[in-house]
């Protein structure tokens, strides 16, 4: 074990245990500590060997450190809806392995857990960035779609659709080699 591994290990750990104290005492600055060491672990733990649990241990430190600044939220007097997406995000993990998600169903989980987070954030803080949780509504269900999404494989598009006697076939022996994403088909006739 190199010394990289350990200070990323301590950074992502100290994310989890800011998550689960947020649960427990609302406070923004837990949020920051735990947004700051999501920023450092990565690029410290990819100074030296990548250990074969990182990639896993740091999106469960981030979902708990969500969760912690959902309930947080809520203590706070944000609605009960901050906690759905979540405790969504388990279900989502427990049928679907993250491993498995394209780039583009990648992006748009970041995309949406960071607009989260976003809203999770102004719902603690004071004035006026409060006014963030006014978007508290539109953005859960955009993160709560993004979810029911990733919970079929491809559910995202990452390419062109196929045509329905294509999917059902596969491409049609006689053109040649398969579409390549953005390149027409090869004409053989």
């Amino acid at each position: 074990m190199n010394a990289y591994r350990v200070v990323a290990d301590a950074l992502t750990g100290l994310r989890l245990v800011a998550g689960v104290a947020l649960a427990v005492r609302p406070s923004v600055g837990l949020v920051v500590v735990g947004i700051a060491t999501d920023w450092i672990d990565g690029t410290i733990a990819r100074l030296g060997d990548a250990a074969p649990y990182g990639g896993r241990f740091d999106l469960e430190a981030d979902s708990v450190l969500t969760l912690g600044a959902a309930i947080a939220a809520t203590r706070r007097g944000g609605g009960r809806s901050l906690l759905v997406a979540p405790i969504l995000r388990y279900a989502v993990v427990a049928a679907r392995d993250p491993r498995t998600y394209t780039p583009r169903e990648r992006f748009f989980d970041r995309v949406s857990g960071i607009a989260q987070m976003a809203v999770l954030v102004g719902a603690l803080a004071p004035w006026p960035l409060r006014l963030l949780s006014l978007t508290a509504l539109p953005v859960t269900a955009a993160r709560c779609a993004t979810l029911a999404a990733l919970l079929t494989t491809g559910a995202v598009q990452s390419g062109p659709r196929k045509r329905p006697a294509e999917a059902r076939f596969g491409p049609d022996p006689g053109i040649g080699a398969p579409e390549v994403m953005g390149a027409p088909a090869r004409e053989d006739r």
